[in-house]
């Protein structure tokens, strides 16, 4: 079997920056458990296969799979896909307004035009929130940093489409000195049924006002170097612990820096009522094309 695929960095405009991932073409007849072997082949944070929509109104259908496992949602390669099917399908490319079905629905994908080029903004899913029985003294040893280095703010199992354990720092600088224990990460986000950690910190001085890690060991992902779901899942946790009185809010956050893969994520939220909407947003750039042959 041949299918065409592209490989896609997320999140960046430049090659070799961002989160790369792979967008395997016309894969309505490739079996599930030959998607999870291309997936490890890829050896990515995700592959994403592009499927003919069998919900109306959608453009297209996505599955998306970590080297281990299939996964509901994830941000980067909704990016990832819409900036692949545009450049494959002409009528696709002349809509502002993508459509994309996925497990958890179908995601809304904004084409904006700027200056500086294309951004493709998703609107994740209403944001839920869970409890998290675990001491500082665990989540400290989780991240390989001091209980000192935390904030006062609680950790939190925060999902857009995919849980994750969110967690707050004190201070700027102990994010980048953070030596994760990756054993204890995978069991304890496993009993959380969380993908992983997510772990964020703020600052006052330059463009971005937040830098985010993640860590999916469980899902074969040591560090994900740009992550849209953890970056939804710290959006809504700072909308609800931070700005729980503002009906809109939006900043500019990176990620990757320590790993190489130096990424930019637009976040933003509007407010109705109970409502929450997240909108995570970033440009893309293709790095790769070619055949599978399998």
């Amino acid at each position: 079997m041949l299918k065409e695929f592209v490989q896609v960095d997320a999140f960046s405009r430049r090659p070799l920056f961002g989160n790369p991932a792979a967008v395997v073409f016309d894969a309505d007849d490739i079996p599930s458990d030959t998607m999870q072997r291309i997936a490890r082949e890829m050896n990515l944070s995700e592959t994403v296969f592009v499927l003919e929509p069998t919900q109306a109104g959608a453009d297209y259908r996505a599955r998306i799979f970590t080297p281990m496992n299939e996964i509901p949602f994830a941000g980067h390669p909704t990016i990832a896909a819409a900036h692949a099917v545009r450049a494959r399908r002409p009528k696709l490319a002349e809509k502002s307004l993508l459509r994309q079905e996925c497990a958890i629905g179908v995601i809304p994908v904004e084409v904006l035009s700027g200056e500086a080029g294309t951004l493709l903004r998703m609107t994740q899913g209403a944001p839920t929130y869970g409890e998290v029985g675990l001491s500082r003294e665990t989540i400290a040893k989780m991240l390989g940093c001091a209980e000192t280095d935390l904030a006062q703010t609680p950790a939190q199992v925060v999902s857009t489409g995919l849980r994750w354990l969110i967690v707050e720092l004190a201070r700027f600088e102990a994010i980048s000195a953070l030596a994760p224990d990756q054993g204890l990460i995978e069991r304890e986000c496993r009993g959380l049924g969380a993908a992983g950690v997510t772990v964020f910190v703020e600052r006052d001085k330059g463009p971005a006002r937040i830098r985010v890690r993640t860590f999916a060991p469980g899902e074969g992902v040591s560090e994900d170097p740009v992550c849209g779901s953890g970056n939804g899942s710290v959006l809504a946790f700072l909308a609800r612990h931070k700005h729980a009185g503002e009906a809109s809010g939006s900043y500019l956050a990176e990620q990757g820096i320590e790993i190489g893969r130096d990424g930019e994520v637009h976040a933003s939220w509007l407010r109705d009522g109970e409502s929450l909407r997240v909108m995570i947003a970033g440009a893309a750039v293709t790095v790769a094309d070619g055949r599978l042959n399998f």
